[in-house]
């Protein structure tokens, strides 16, 4: 284990996982070991065979002889069959543990880490990487041990015919090493850069497939296939630099395993016109001679292969070594009731590579059962303020706290229950309406669903989904309206109300009408409930009991919808813009307006 972390920090990494499956690879090893002792038997029966022709030339030792090599083949064929079972086999379970604590740890993860790694990246490290990987696992190590085993047991045997003939035979071994050594480091650049580009290419269909409404409404269909011929024309180019490589080494290998056989066909001859060796043993030589070929030549296989599986797991141990930024403390708060005071007092944010701040010393409060609004332009802070609240992020400067406590001192997963949180564009399953709804209590009922559709007044649109709550949403909710989605979205976070509610522009494609049913809807069930309305349509925020009003990162002003439309501030400002919006399209098209 110590020269594998030597030879290759990336895959002793591995270590652990391959003591987990100690039991399985020693039982592989030992079929291994059986698979090479029958294989090396064959050339011995082969010299007996030939030898007792010359003093007893018949067909009972031909057939008795041939007899033997089909056994040994047929016995050596089960172990081998075993051998792969078990090291194979076990590769394959080395991956799937392997795959389940990549996804694993990138639950974990904060948010600043997704921020520096394309999803498309993510995606080849768990898919392409990960099989890299296991090549390593499976038939790497088992060709690499069949090598050991094979030349070990014919270098033995060889010697036991010819000591000088063997000796001759052992020459190219340093040149192979030294030839092994040089490539190895080409090989693993070049690999490395094959892997990397396979991440950029990936992402980069991942981002087109998921926005190609977008494509297609700007006619950039053409401008997006070349930019991807260009990644492709690198992926290839990176391939083939990869393939020379691979095929010179390969070359150089064979070359030198003939160049030693020729010289020991030559050798041997002279050594049997002198007597030195019988035909049978010269015979049974050249069939050690002939195991030890095909390991050497698999040896660059493994080589190149492990070269890959090297570069794949220094990319996957990235994302495993990777550290989340946002945790819970050792001794961290959990509360089963919540009262729902926000509080933030001096917050400063600045996002990691940032240069100018997002926040800077915001400090207001959010009282327990109230309704609040906060409002401002694109770009004034506000989603900021909500990654803050659910410590996706923690503030640079300043605290939040929760009933009190610091959210640094809470559970996250006890603080992000008690605070829910439903986007302009929430995320939907590639599932049922019911997949979706259930997504956040799986034991809930058709009546709870029928509940919270009432809530979101989705049970308006019930009648156009033909399979009711089976009915496919399709990937992030295709098939459905804007404001179709984001009532699903309302309705799931309903499923279990949290103590504190912040609809971020939930509610923005949406006529006035059905916002004002929701909000109406969502009094009887507020009680203690804390809701948080984030919007730009005046219309909603003016239910508020207190409005804060955001601006280039700062809180500017916050009072009462009739409070800050008297002070001539930026609220004020904000609505003489809408109400000149609305004139503007009520002339533009009448008779939507009538």
């Amino acid at each position: 284990m110590r020269i594998i972390k030597r030879l290759s920090p990336a895959l002793s990494e591995l270590i652990p996982l391959l003591g987990r499956y100690r039991r399985r690879l020693l039982i592989g090893c030992l079929w291994l070991l059986l698979t090479n002792l029958t294989a090396s038997g064959i050339p011995w029966i082969l010299k007996s065979g030939v030898d007792s022709l010359k003093t007893e030339p018949s067909q009972r030792i031909v057939l008795l002889h041939a007899g033997a090599i089909i056994l040994a083949a047929v016995i050596g064929g089960y172990f081998l069959f075993l051998m792969r079972r078990w090291l194979i086999g076990a590769s394959r379970e080395m991956e799937f543990d392997l795959r389940n604590r990549f996804f694993s740890h990138l639950q974990t993860l904060s948010q600043d880490f997704f921020l520096r790694h394309p999803t498309g990246d993510l995606m080849a490290r768990a898919t392409n990487d990960l099989s890299a990987v296991r090549d390593v696992l499976g038939p790497g190590i088992m060709y690499f041990l069949n090598t050991i085993a094979s030349v070990s047991m014919a270098l033995v045997l060889m010697f036991r015919i010819d000591p000088m003939l063997t000796a001759v035979a052992v020459l190219p071994f340093p040149i192979l090493a030294f030839a092994v050594q040089r490539f190895a480091v080409t090989l693993h650049i070049r690999s490395r850069d094959v892997q990397d580009q396979f991440g950029v290419m990936n992402n980069m269909l991942q981002e087109d497939l998921s926005g190609i409404r977008v494509i297609k409404s700007y006619v950039k269909e053409s401008q997006e296939q070349e930019l991807f011929a260009r990644l492709n024309e690198d992926y290839r180019d990176k391939n083939l630099s990869l393939i020379r490589a691979r095929a010179l080494f390969f070359a150089t290998m064979a070359l030198l395993v003939g160049v030693g056989q020729l010289i020991l066909l030559w050798l041997g001859g002279i050594r049997i016109m002198g007597g030195q060796i019988s035909l049978g043993g010269f015979v049974a030589f050249n069939g050690y001679l002939a195991l030890m070929t095909w390991p050497f030549i698999a040896l660059g296989w493994v080589m190149a292969m492990v070269q890959r599986g090297e570069a794949s797991m220094a990319r996957l141990a990235e994302i495993i070594n990777a550290t989340p930024t946002i945790i819970s403390p050792p001794s961290a708060h959990h509360s089963r009731t919540t009262h729902g005071e926000l509080v933030f007092e001096n917050v400063s944010l600045v996002y990691p590579g940032a240069t100018h701040p997002s926040l800077e010393d915001v400090s207001f409060t959010i009282p327990t059962g109230a309704t609040v609004a906060i409002v401002g332009r694109t770009g004034s802070g506000k989603s900021s303020l909500i990654r803050l609240a659910v410590r996706l992020f923690d503030p640079t400067k300043g605290r939040i706290l929760l009933d009190g406590i610091d959210l640094k001192e809470w559970d996250l997963a006890s603080l992000r229950k008690k605070i829910g949180v439903v986007l302009q564009e929430s995320f939907l399953w590639s599932d049922t309406l019911a997949g979706n709804l259930r997504f956040a209590d799986p034991e809930a009922a058709e009546e709870d669903l029928d509940r919270v559709s009432a809530l979101a007044r989705l049970d308006k649109d019930m009648n156009q989904f033909p399979e009711g709550w089976e009915t496919r949403v399709g990937e992030r909710g295709v098939t459905l309206s804007g404001g179709q989605r984001q009532r699903v979205a309302l309705a799931r976070a309903l499923m279990k109300p949290p103590p504190i509610l912040i609809l971020d522009d939930t509610l923005s494609s949406l006529d006035n009408i059905t916002q004002a049913e929701i909000l109406s809807n969502l009094d009887p069930i507020k009680g203690n409930q804390t809701l948080v309305l984030i919007s730009h349509r005046i219309s909603l925020i003016r239910r508020a009991e207190t409005i804060f009003v955001m601006d280039r990162g700062r809180l500017v002003e916050s009072g009462s919808h009739e409070e800050l439309s008297d002070r001539g501030g930026t609220y004020s400002q904000l609505i003489r813009r809408q109400t000149l919006l609305q004139q503007l399209e009520a002339d533009a098209f009448p008779e939507e307006a009538s």
